[in-house]
């Protein structure tokens, strides 16, 4: 392997806290690689983000990698004492019932204040956890009191969740996760070294998990690469427990050519960036659209309800579709309970969890709209649109394939392209239709900007861009014009 004039001097770091700050497509992970095979006496554990990246990562890494997710490491302390309990989620509807209500707004409280605890790094749920008032920097006495009562519910209902007896709330993954940092794990009996990938993208409860070590830390990421801070994720890698870290910079890609790395930087601009990404790959090109007669084609999308609205223009092409993910992942079964639950066709609804969460469809509605649940409202958008959604359905399944090496088509949300690369990419017009207004407050504003980041730099060969990408670029060149005319 040959390395970088950058990568280099990370990979023979003898530091004990060691920051790479890295751009798209400049191989962090590789660098990463580069350092454990460097120490390969040195026992390590590669902190993986998802299950996915740790399959592909136990190709990658020498024999003195463990590579592990966070999840993980907690299942086995922790998690596999409730396999009698698990879920993946809190439901409003398990809330409600607990605590015996139908107040909705009360329910989605606890369920977000019990969320922002187990994301939290505190060993302890706290007012600060209570996501709704968050903002606000005085309470009236009745948002006072009203706080009160749903931080002690929550705390109920918490009990209820770690009582391995208790079935009434089931344990969700996080919440495992919970349990194994509050017990302040020591991994130095087991591993001289953490790697955390990803860093731009932790939970604080993952974050505290790494920085309680008092291991060789080495955290990786993009900044710019931040895309899960609505569940709560936090930018690692310029907390200030990397202060005093030894820093390095990778700014050099070679999954791309300049044009690209220009859209990038456009993109960028906007967040106040100012070490320039460079293009080294072979040429790219960028365009309004992909052209027709390409092999296979990757589109990304910002939502899944786009992913299934482009899925259900192109399978009337005779297109061969591979869903990243798979196709199950995309809600299509629940998709399609919904349905026959709103034409009142309950013997046809599989999941009979629906039948006893809601009386009918229009407690569904209801519900969905009291707490701008952003799920069921897109689910609800999606049965309205289409009135044979079954048969629709059904097309979909039949055109999907498991293997790129199959498809003609490629189908995912920019949220988990990340970390994935195709040749041509075309991005969907589902984004967010201006990221620079002024209305849009300024972490909202990053969160659509690092979005769409990740999604051009998802491109190899050609890019086709979507209107939020070339507005950027045109308010981009009328700043410039603006700068140069009263220069």
């Amino acid at each position: 392997m040959q390395w970088t004039e950058e990568q280099l001097p990370a990979i023979h770091s003898f530091a004990k806290k060691l920051l790479v700050q890295a751009f798209a497509g400049t191989g962090k992970t590789t660098t990463l690689v580069g350092y454990a095979t460097h120490n390969s006496s040195v026992k390590m554990l590669y902190l993986c983000y998802n299950k996915a990246v740790e399959i592909a990562a136990k190709n990658r890494f020498p024999r003195n990698v463990t590579c592990k997710t966070a999840h993980g490491l907690a299942y086995a302390v922790y998690g596999s004492q409730y396999k009698h309990k698990q879920a993946g989620n809190l439901r409003l509807t398990d809330i409600a019932r607990t605590i015996n209500t139908q107040d909705w707004e009360l329910a989605k409280d606890i369920v977000s204040t019990l969320n922002a605890f187990m994301a939290s790094k505190d060993l302890e749920l706290l007012e600060d956890h209570f996501v709704r008032f968050q903002s606000n920097r005085t309470l009236t006495s009745v948002q006072q009191q009203y706080m009160s009562k749903a931080l002690n519910l929550t705390r109920d209902v918490w009990e209820k969740m770690v009582d391995i007896n208790d079935r009434s709330v089931p344990m969700t993954h996080d919440g495992y996760l919970k349990l194994y940092q509050m017990s302040q794990p020591d991994l130095s009996q087991r591993f001289g070294a953490i790697l955390l990938d990803e860093g731009q993208d932790v939970n604080p409860v993952i974050a505290n998990l790494v920085q309680i070590q008092t291991i060789t830390q080495v955290t990786v990421g993009d900044r710019h690469q931040q895309l899960y801070r609505f569940r709560g994720a936090v930018d690692a890698l310029n907390s200030p427990a990397m202060k005093d870290a030894e820093k390095h910079f990778l700014t050099q890609s070679f999954r791309f050519g300049p044009a690209v790395a220009y859209v990038a930087n456009v993109i960028l601009s906007f967040k106040g960036e100012k070490i320039p990404l460079q293009g080294l790959g072979q040429p790219t090109l960028v365009k309004r659209a992909l052209p027709d007669d390409l092999p296979h084609r990757t589109y990304l999308h910002r939502t899944v309800s786009g992913v299934i609205e482009n899925a259900l223009r192109l399978v009337n092409q005779n297109h061969r579709m591979q869903w990243i993910g798979g196709i199950d992942s995309y809600s299509l079964r629940d998709l399609e309970d919904l349905f026959y639950f709103s034409r009142h066709m309950n013997d046809q609804v599989q999941q009979r969890k629906l039948l006893n969460d809601y009386a009918d469809y229009d407690q569904y509605v209801v519900i969905a709209k009291a707490t701008q649940d952003p799920e069921m409202l897109r689910s609800i958008k999606i049965i309205e649109n289409y009135a044979d959604l079954p048969q629709r359905i059904e097309q979909l399944r039949a055109a999907s394939v498991t293997s790129e090496l199959d498809a003609t088509v490629t189908l995912t949300t920019a949220h988990r392209a990340k970390g994935l690369e195709w040749d041509f990419v075309g991005l969907y017009d589902d984004f967010s239709a201006d990221p620079l207004s002024p209305d849009i407050d300024a972490g909202k504003r990053d969160d659509e900007l690092n979005l769409l980041y990740v999604a051009v730099t998802r491109a190899m060969k050609i890019l086709a861009v979507n209107s939020p990408v070339i507005d950027i670029m045109q308010r981009f060149k009328d700043n410039r014009s603006v700068i140069a005319a009263t220069a």
